[in-house]
């Protein structure tokens, strides 16, 4: 009786009303989290047990890093590291790439919407738009005639965009809602798409979807598209110039209604047949009105007078720009532009990066930033501060054809430096906003196509522009002939010859007319020169008279030379500076010949440097996986002899005492006499192309 009761009850689950599947609650909030916080790294242990559960060991998943983005598959291990080092993908909470079923719950945290800061523009969109336009209301008291008419004029076109402009932002969402209006959520719908990395193709389907379910929507835009032309109505918008596939040319005032080149004659379009599509199409954000939104708000207003009435200067310390001698020399030259606080000190940075992540596909897209220094250091670097004034498209570098897409943005600060008519809500005042860029920031190879300088071959070096100490060797151009210290080692050397020189700014004026532009060099010319092309930097008045044109960008010197480091004394394949042609090379030379190749019959043995690590040493499995934990700083000093450790750690040290927030100018002495001695330490166990 009991078995077949079993067996009814078996036959009614089985054709009666099926259990609703267990649901599992996974949190994802850890996502969100610290990096290397306890949270965080639980959340990446919990994640990884998920990966074994439904993967083989030996299995390669997808990498849902913030750099590969689930676009690249490697192996358990590395994916672990890129998780720890880089973060997870924000919007990456269901994992669906790897295994995770639709029935699981996830909890994560949302975006806060409704919490409200000192720095939040949330429920403030009516005050922003009249600060917005309070300054550019006119000013009957303008100094020159032709300043009042112009802004009079300005202020009538203002008033009928600025009645358009409120009257959108009290336009109720739907009848009878009062949380949101049609601005402020169109706003915040863009804000999510940013954030969620939401395609334009999905944002506006999801537009669409909205305005058909609830027919009370119809206020709202039924694309992307739509939804921009409400803040371009503000000034939040960009110019889109179309360029020459070659990078010839762009096509704008004498040439914006040519349909082919002047220069090479290829086509604005991808196929002139069709529906007119640009090869290419340059983002140009206007600088000027951005600037002058600087003096919309009292705060941002009273933030730009900083570095001159609230800062103390210190000859000692450094801890802002201004306190630098580039910056001082600069207001030693131009009295008439220091003597006014809020005109404007900028840097220019770029660097070229790729749009798809670490994916395979060769791509590259050149933003170019302007980053104001007149507000205090700890406003300098928010990436709100941060002003994109050119976008560059790809897919290659443009390389010697940069300054032509730098042209819109040259004439924006040429028009700034003669100055702007702009209103200071702090003092309700109006003045002459003026702007200069005292520097550019960029990486080493961006160094030449930036300044039109060479930066390889046998000038590659800035400082030796007259009779540079190069030596050729199989492969490579090396410097090596630089002048060893009077107390050196060597007393059988004896170098009487001088250092090479630089060129003044009046010599390189006189380089820079000596220019062929357009024309290319013949093969037969042995003497390549130093400048390749005049920029169109050197337009601004005061370009040839800054004390420090190129700052190189401490982050990627780092970052190279740690790779270099780790990847000599680890032996990582294409990582390494010691190779066979550096082995040949200390034969050529003569030097260290105890790591030179050695012939045995028809090969050649590599004799093991001692600056390398072994392989053989190996931990256990599982072991190091925190390997913070097992790290102990002063039980590395037996890997290696004393003299590497301690060069190794004198070159970390430098690095370290550089990149402080303040900067000690006895300490910037010291590193100035020590580096030398440092790199020559380094020189004499490393391959001589370590520091190339």
């Amino acid at each position: 009786m009991a078995s077949r009761r079993n067996e009814e009850e078996g036959a009614s689950s089985s054709t009666g009303a099926q259990q609703p599947p267990m649901i599992k609650m996974m949190d994802r909030r850890w996502i969100h989290a610290t990096l290397f916080s306890l949270e965080y790294v639980t959340g990446v242990k919990s994640f990884m047990g998920f990966i074994r559960e439904r993967f083989p060991k030996g299995a390669e998943i997808l990498c849902p890093c913030h750099r590969c983005l689930n676009q690249k598959n490697s192996s358990q291990e590395e994916v672990q590291k890129h998780i720890l080092l880089y973060g997870m993908s924000s919007t990456y909470t269901r994992w669906i790439h790897h295994g995770e079923q639709s029935e699981v719950h996830v909890l994560e945290d949302p975006v806060q919407w409704n919490a409200v800061d000192e720095n939040s523009c949330d429920g403030r969109f009516e005050d922003m738009l009249n600060d917005l336009y309070r300054s550019q209301e006119s000013d009957g008291n303008a100094g020159l005639a032709e300043d009042r008419d112009q802004a009079a004029s300005q202020t009538g076109r203002n008033e009928s965009v600025f009645a358009a402009m409120m009257e959108e932002a009290k336009r109720e969402l739907y009848p009878g809602c009062t949380k949101l209006t049609r601005f402020s959520f169109v706003v915040k719908m863009l804000h999510m798409k940013s954030y969620y990395r939401i395609s334009n193709s999905a944002f506006s389907a999801f537009l669409k979807l909205l305005c058909e379910a609830f027919p009370d929507f119809n206020s709202l835009p039924k694309s992307y598209e739509e939804a921009k032309k409400i803040l371009r109505e503000v000034g939040l918008g960009y110019i889109s110039i179309y360029v020459c596939p070659n990078n010839c040319v762009l096509f704008r005032k004498r040439y914006e209604k040519y349909d082919t080149c002047p220069v090479c004659k290829a086509s604005r379009w991808k196929d002139p047949e069709k529906k007119k599509v640009p090869c290419k199409v340059l983002r140009h954000f206007p600088l000027a009105p951005r600037l002058q939104r600087f003096f919309v708000s009292r705060k941002t207003a009273k933030d730009a007078r900083w570095h001159k009435l609230k800062r103390k200067p210190d000859e000692k310390e450094m801890c802002h720009p201004a306190d630098g001698d580039a910056w001082k020399d600069f207001d030693r030259h131009w009295p008439d532009f220091a003597a006014d606080p809020r005109n404007l000190c900028l840097g220019l940075a770029i660097d070229g990066f790729n749009p798809f992540g670490n994916m395979s596909t060769s791509y590259s897209m050149w933003p170019v930033f302007i980053v104001p220094y007149n507000l205090p250091p700890w406003c300098c670097m928010e990436e709100s501060n941060f002003m994109m004034a050119l976008l560059i498209p790809g897919p290659e570098s443009p390389g010697k054809h940069f300054d032509v897409f730098l042209q819109p943005l040259v004439e924006d600060l040429l028009e700034l430096w003669a100055g702007v008519y702009t209103k200071d809500v702090f003092t309700g005042q109006w003045f002459y906003l003026r702007v200069a860029v005292l520097w550019c920031i960029h990486d080493y190879p961006a160094l030449g196509t930036l300044s039109g300088r060479t930066t390889k071959g046998y000038f590659a070096c800035l400082h030796c522009d007259k009779d540079p100490l190069s030596y050729l060797l199989r492969n490579k151009i090396c410097y090596i002939g630089h002048r060893l210290r009077r107390n050196n080692e060597y007393s059988c050397i004896h170098g009487s010859k001088e250092k090479p020189g630089s060129f003044t700014t009046e010599e390189v004026l006189a380089e820079l007319e000596k220019v062929r532009v357009g024309q290319k060099r013949k093969r037969a010319e042995k003497i390549v020169p130093i400048w390749g092309r005049r920029v169109c930097l050197w337009d601004l008045p005061y370009w040839p008279h800054l004390k420090l044109r190129h700052n190189l960008d401490v982050m990627h010197i780092e970052k190279n030379v740690c790779e270099a480091l780790l990847g000599t004394i680890l032996e990582i394949s294409g990582k390494s500076k010691d190779t066979i042609n550096v082995r040949l090379d200390l034969s050529d030379l003569n030097i260290k010949r105890e790591v030179q190749l050695r012939e045995n019959g028809n090969t050649f043995d590599i004799p093991k440097a001692r600056y390398t690590l072994s392989k053989e040493v190996k931990f256990p499995d599982g072991y190091a996986l925190n390997i913070g934990r097992c790290i102990n700083a002063d039980g590395m000093r037996g890997f290696w002899d004393s003299d590497i450790y301690k060069s190794i750690c004198e070159f970390g040290r430098f690095f370290r005492e550089l990149c402080s927030k303040k900067l000690n100018r006895d300490v910037l002495e010291r590193l100035k006499e020590d580096i030398p001695v440092i790199l020559c330490e380094l020189e004499k166990i490393s391959p001589q192309h370590f520091l190339m």
